[in-house]
C-alpha cells in the first residue's frame, strides 16, 4: 500500500468517526439534513432560529467559495478550537496564527464543498471537503468538519476537526517569502 493509499484510508476512517459520532450527538437521523434539503426546513419541524443559522452559515461558505472571506461570520471574540491542537481565543488572532499558515500557502480560493449539515439550536456541524492549488502549483485537499455555536448570526464557539497531516504536509513543503 503506497502512502497515498493508505493517508486516504486514514482520512476516510477519521472522517467516517467524526461523522458517526456527530450522528449521535445530533439525536436522530431525521435531524441531520445535506444543505440541499434546507428548503424543507420549515416543514421539518426546525425552529426559526435554526433556520437562520442554518442560513447564515451557508452564506458564508457561498462568500468563501465565491472567493470572498468565510470568516466574515466571525465574532471578533469567538473562541476556535483546533481538536488536537490548539485554542485561540479571539478572531484577530485565529486569522494570524491558525488560518494564515494555510491561506497564505494557496493561490487559489480555497473551496469548500459542504457533504453534510447538522443544526440543533445554535449550534450547526458543517462536514466538507477543502481544495485549492498551492502557491508551489501542487493540489491541497482536505477534510474538514466545523462544530459551531452561533449568537446574532456570528460564531461565538468553533471546535475544529481537520487532517493535521495534510496542514503539516502543506506548510513544510510551502515556503513563504
Amino acid at each position: 500500500m503506497t502512502n497515498g493509499m493508505s493517508q486516504r484510508s486514514r482520512r476516510t476512517f477519521v472522517t467516517a468517526g467524526i461523522a458517526g459520532g456527530l450522528m449521535m450527538v445530533s439525536g436522530t437521523a431525521g435531524a441531520s439534513a445535506a444543505p440541499h434539503e434546507d428548503a424543507g426546513a420549515a416543514r421539518s419541524g426546525r425552529s426559526a432560529r435554526e433556520r437562520r443559522n442554518r442560513a447564515a452559515v451557508l452564506r458564508a461558505f457561498e462568500r468563501q467559495n465565491a472567493g470572498g472571506d468565510i470568516y466574515e461570520i466571525l465574532h471578533d471574540d469567538v473562541k476556535w478550537t483546533i481538536v488536537n491542537g490548539r485554542t485561540y481565543t479571539s478572531k484577530a488572532e485565529f486569522l494570524a496564527q491558525g488560518s494564515a499558515p494555510i491561506m497564505d500557502r494557496l493561490a487559489s480560493t480555497l473551496v469548500m464543498t459542504i457533504h453534510d449539515l447538522w443544526s440543533e439550536g445554535d449550534t450547526v456541524i458543517i462536514r466538507f471537503a477543502g481544495d485549492a492549488t498551492a502557491i508551489d502549483g501542487v493540489e491541497y485537499h482536505n477534510e474538514y468538519c466545523w462544530v459551531w455555536r452561533l449568537q446574532g448570526g456570528r460564531v461565538m464557539r468553533s471546535h475544529a476537526y481537520l487532517d493535521m497531516i495534510a496542514v503539516r504536509e502543506l506548510v513544510d513543503r510551502v515556503e513563504l517569502d
